[in-house]
């Protein structure tokens, strides 16, 4: 499990997400109930940065990208 962390966090209204393992418990844990597709997205990524498929930047930005389309910010 690679998980990295990210030189920018993404910031949402109550915390700043800092690594890849922090934005899928976030994912996981404290998601409201909006689930659009760069939920989906941003959860796929993340799995795929831990296990190497993937980069880090990519799971931070479909992160990141999911939390404006939720209205986190």
């Amino acid at each position: 499990m690679q998980n990295v962390v990210w030189q920018t966090p993404v910031r949402t209204r109550s915390d700043a997400v800092t690594s890849t393992f922090e934005a899928l418990d976030y994912l996981d844990h404290r998601w409201p109930n909006i689930k659009g597709p760069r939920f989906v997205k941003a959860r796929y990524a993340c799995l795929a940065a831990l296990d190497g498929r993937e980069s880090a930047e990519v799971a931070r930005q479909t992160f990141q990208d999911a939390v404006a389309e939720a209205q986190l910010m």
